[in-house]
């Protein structure tokens, strides 16, 4: 259940739903599996997995949901090669070409033939709404993915007003200085991992893994004009993750100091132990995200914040 990526969104205004009225809204668009003649379904599902009963799990002002979606798996060849042959026996045994317009149509029979023998292949994706804080944070490495994920829930809770987090300076910049200027925050410890890109070349990247991010051969490529896209660090011994220019983070993983908090409790039941380690993430969380903020400069304010102030 812990997440190992982030994509963050701000909550444009209070999430006033209770867990009771989200677990109504949400049995509304439950998962249902793909019919014989769909290619695909999405709907919302029990975090706690197949035994669990509810679809919304609270803890702390935060509320866990789980999308899954399953889609069949009919390869474009497969269609293209049964197409083939049976051109070629319509060819031979009615000694005629087979013409476009009825090569599209045997086509689509023979689409709609193999449709229900497809394969299935389904996703499940987490995300939860920090109410007190006014989070939502999905476990995923896909901006495309994440999009996904709050378009079908703001369609099941009819509204939805988010937006990525707008900072005071660019993500991108900000590591890019930490590493010209050996201005590392002080909580904040450097990996040996990071993605240069060239803003003048569009494609141009330099992958570093295993690498003294301090060592003059990594600020050269600073000096000639790149710039940091990805960069691996450590937050207060708590917490790694890969930064990425974009706001999201990946690779995330919680330390060993974070896990010990949970002590040596015996847990009853796989409920319990959700409930657990539910409450501890996202509590690390919200300690993580508002100082996630605060080194990229801040919160950029919105219209109507700077209109208040």
């Amino acid at each position: 259940m812990w997440f190992k990526n982030l994509c963050l969104y701000r909550l444009q205004e209070p999430f006033h739903l209770s867990a009771e009225e989200l677990e109504e809204a949400l049995a509304a668009h439950a998962f249902q599996a793909c019919g014989k003649m769909d290619m695909s379904s999405q709907g919302w599902v029990s975090p706690l997995g197949r035994d669990g009963e509810v679809l919304v799990w609270a803890a702390g002002g935060c509320y866990m949901v789980c999308l899954q979606e399953e889609s069949k798996l009919l390869p474009p060849a497969v269609i293209r090669d049964t197409l083939s042959e049976r051109v070629a026996e319509v060819e031979e045994k009615e000694q005629r070409k087979v013409r476009k317009r009825e090569k599209d149509n045997m086509r689509e029979e023979i689409f709609h033939e193999l449709l229900p023998r497809a394969f299935s292949r389904s996703k499940l994706t987490y995300g939860y709404i920090d109410t007190q804080e006014g989070w939502l944070v999905i476990d995923s490495a896909s901006w495309k993915q994440a999009e996904t994920f709050s378009e079908i829930l703001r369609e099941a809770i009819s509204t939805l007003p988010i937006t990525p987090p707008a900072t005071q300076s660019a993500p991108q910049s900000v590591m890019t200085h930490w590493l010209a200027q050996d201005d590392i925050p002080h909580d904040i410890e450097l990996g040996e991992e990071a993605v240069f890109e060239d803003p003048q070349t569009e494609g141009c990247e330099i992958r570093c893994k295993r690498q003294d991010l301090y060592a003059d051969e990594i600020k050269g490529h600073i000096k000639s004009g790149k710039r940091i896209r990805r960069l691996a660090v450590t937050w207060n011994e708590r917490l790694g993750c890969v930064l990425d220019a974009d706001t999201s983070l990946k690779r995330l993983k919680f330390l060993d100091i974070v896990q010990e908090e949970m002590g040596d409790r015996e847990m009853e039941s796989a409920a319990e132990r959700f409930d657990a380690d539910f409450s501890l993430m996202s509590l690390e969380l919200k300690r993580f995200l508002p100082r996630l903020l605060e080194l990229y400069g801040g919160e950029e304010k919105s219209p109507n914040d700077r209109l208040a102030g």
